[in-house]
């Protein structure tokens, strides 16, 4: 991956004059976000464009594009968001995508953009589109579209825009290595450790209840260690309900190639999220643990709503408030049935990234000149 070339006398509107292919920045001047950009890229590739991703040095040290070598963007990355903003608005591009629309100086810039170039822009908080009026000029802008990561974020917003959608599914086009696994079925709770977003409480009920019922068949993946307190407090829970061996953690910030291999090398995803703690996951914002589960193809545990919001009760194993049933569940299936949800949830991957095309194929028509 390359730097971008500036190109001389940029046209003010429209297709660059002289271009076999469309150009495309992808903007995302923060430390997150960065696994989303590949679908993007991806679909973006399928379309024909010729992508310039800009980022931070952070994000390119991280290397979410590890497994990705089929993905041909040129990236530019800068160490502060205000530089990658910089870097990204000193050529003129046939659109631009905002991998992350949110914070007063990407507004800002997208409303600059706007005077002659056609913008899409990821929304990641339903919320912000209702409550703050720093977005009315963009929504009223028919050169620009909001597109969401699932479309019931859209739906919580409809009555104000439209939008469109794409499941941030694509993660890899080469092999991750796997690895010597003992009996053990693996469950992994993945992301950040954060009590406000996971119930990791509930998690730690269902593990003792396994354990006195005298199985170790099982062991669990927790993300995110740190020094936290909250962090000190859980694991303290766990050495003392007697399950150290049964319950394994990866450190917070890790890079995406030791994060990639361990998604890869379990056999179920728990998101932890549920309705009456969690309520703005089924509303105004996405999960990255069911884009996760869906595209590793590997199988969820997870609550009722959530599985009915992605479409995929068929493919997992779901509970309303017994975590514990749906985890027994999982350990108990047999390996055939197992096999048979890792092949429907591969057809489902497929299915959901054809529809994410299609959803980016026409929002990029009706902002374009």
């Amino acid at each position: 991956m390359s730097a971008a070339t500036p190109l001389p006398n940029p046209s003010p509107r429209g297709p660059i004059p002289g271009l076999a292919r469309k150009r495309c920045a992808l903007i995302e001047c923060y430390n997150r976000h960065d696994e989303v950009y590949l679908t993007t890229v991806y679909l973006l590739e399928k379309l024909g464009f010729e992508v310039h991703l800009f980022n931070t040095w952070r994000n390119r040290v991280k290397n979410s594009f590890v497994h990705a070598p089929g993905l041909s963007c040129k990236v530019v990355s800068k160490l502060t968001p205000t530089q990658v903003l910089e870097a990204a608005t000193r050529e003129r591009f046939d659109l631009v995508v905002f991998n992350t629309l949110e914070g007063s100086a990407v507004l800002q810039c997208a409303r600059e953009l706007l005077a002659h170039t056609p913008i899409l822009g990821f929304v990641h908080n339903g919320s912000f589109i209702l409550e703050k009026p720093e977005y009315e000029a963009l929504i009223k802008n028919p050169h620009c579209k909001l597109m969401t990561l699932a479309p019931y974020v859209a739906q919580h917003f409809a009555e104000k825009t439209q939008a469109g959608s794409m499941y941030p599914l694509y993660f890899f086009d080469r092999e991750i290595p796997a690895e010597a696994r003992g009996e053990r079925r693996r469950f992994v709770v993945q992301g950040y450790f954060d009590p406000t977003r996971r119930h990791y409480g509930q998690l730690l009920e269902a593990l003792k209840a396994l354990k006195s019922e005298g199985r170790n068949d099982f062991e669990v993946y927790v993300m995110g260690r740190s020094f936290s307190k909250s962090f000190r407090e859980f694991a303290a829970s766990v050495d003392q309900a007697g399950l150290s061996e049964n319950v394994r953690y990866t450190w917070k910030g890790i890079g995406y190639r030791a994060y990639y291999r361990l998604l890869n090398n379990v056999d179920f995803i728990l998101p932890l999220i549920s309705p009456e703690f969690h309520p703005a996951y089924f509303a105004s914002k996405s999960t990255s643990s069911v884009a996760a589960t869906i595209g590793f193809q590997k199988i969820a545990v997870l609550h009722e709503e959530l599985a009915r919001h992605y479409g995929v009760r068929d493919i997992s194993f779901t509970y309303r408030a017994d975590l514990l049933a749906a985890m027994r569940q999982a350990l108990d299936a047999p390996a055939a049935v197992l096999a048979d949800l890792t092949e429907r949830t591969k057809q489902k991957k497929a299915f959901l990234l054809d529809e994410s095309r299609r959803h980016l194929e026409t929002a990029i028509e009706a902002v374009s000149w």
